[in-house]
């Protein structure tokens, strides 16, 4: 029990470093550009490569990180998506320090990537076409209310020669540029009750103590602060799993994943929703061993997202789109190792 508890703590340790510096990367970007070079960065075009690019680094501290950004909406839900694909966690080591290992690990790779791309840009998509849906259908709304109350205050009406001249229609409240304004004064993280008094540039007349209070008001003690309360949460859950599969026993899971060929994937993918690192260190070395075939390696490894899914579920709301998100993560995974199964075996 020992050996688990100093598990659960290197685990937690390893994540430590990542999410602080991010946090301090974040912080730095929302502070200098108001957040709005963060939100074009996270939530732009280029989010679902960025996404799988840092996915694919063998550190499941970027999901981490991620799952923060998309509980405060400010990174798209295609990148989300394409980072706990992409993150192989533990994997990638394990099969690069064996022979057999790194023979196998390019397929594996390149299913990983392809398919955090495909799934990624899809997503974005969506969640675009979406968003301009309901944008235009809310403007729609608002200009059916406009038609039949003339009172209305978000349309300017004056009369010249007895004729109406409708001037340019303001912004409504709660509309995206307000919603756009309100963000970049606000903390990335979601912390909305630092007030934009308090974030505000300090006067030159400032004395040396007051600078360095705020230097570490703003720089310093919100990511110091943010990362100890995440760290927290991961490092009960690492222990809470870890105690789990102590219990249940590794080679149980490796039997319970050794089903029939077309059994795995749908398998290997509930063994991959473990929030622990456990999960994806079973399936590469039962998949090194050839106890696991490339599909159910990938099913298991596309959709072992780390402690990520643990964050989502304790930060993320409305409740019914982390189970939406985890629900369609599985969905995904199994399928596309279901595919790769019938591929492999019409090649075989």
């Amino acid at each position: 029990m020992g050996d688990v508890l100093l598990d659960a703590f290197l685990d937690t340790l390893k994540i430590l470093p990542f999410l602080l510096l991010m946090n301090f990367v974040i912080e730095i970007i929302e502070y200098k550009s108001k957040g709005l070079k963060a939100n074009r960065i996270l939530k732009g075009g280029g989010a679902p490569l960025l996404g799988t690019v840092v996915g694919v680094l063998p550190q499941c501290g970027f999901s981490v990180v991620a799952t923060e950004l998309y509980s405060e909406r400010r990174i798209a839900l295609g990148a989300l998506l394409a980072v706990y694909i992409a993150t192989s966690d533990e994997a990638l080591l394990i099969m690069l320090s064996s022979r057999e290992g790194v023979v196998k690990i390019l397929p594996v790779l390149i299913v990983k990537v392809c398919f955090a791309l495909i799934v990624g840009y899809s997503a974005f998509l969506i969640e675009k076409l979406t968003s301009r849906k309901a944008l235009r259908d809310k403007q729609s709304g608002e200009r059916q209310d406009a038609d039949g109350d003339k009172t209305c205050s978000s349309v300017d009406i004056s009369v010249d020669n007895g004729e109406e001249k409708v001037g340019e229609e303001h912004a409504p409240h709660g509309s995206d540029e307000e919603e756009d304004d309100e963000h970049a004064h606000a903390h990335i993280h979601g912390c909305h009750h630092h007030s934009i008094a308090e974030r505000a540039p300090i006067g030159d007349g400032a004395t040396k103590k007051q600078k360095a209070a705020h230097f570490w008001r703003v720089y310093m003690g919100h990511p110091l602060v943010h990362t100890a309360t995440v760290i927290a949460f991961i490092l009960a859950v690492n222990v809470l799993f870890g105690v789990v599969v102590y219990y249940v026993g590794t080679d149980r899971l490796a039997a319970f994943m050794s089903a029939s060929e077309y059994a795995q994937p749908f398998v290997a993918a509930l063994v991959g929703l473990i929030p622990n690192c456990a999960s994806s260190v079973v399936i590469t070395e039962l998949y090194i061993v050839g106890g696991l075939h490339l599909g159910g390696a990938v099913a298991g490894l596309c959709m072992s997202a780390g402690i990520g899914y643990a964050v989502l579920i304790r930060r993320n709301r409305p409740i019914k789109n982390t189970v939406a998100i985890i629900v369609a993560m599985y969905v995904l995974s199994a399928a596309l190792g279901a595919g790769v199964t019938f591929f492999s075996s019409l090649i075989a």
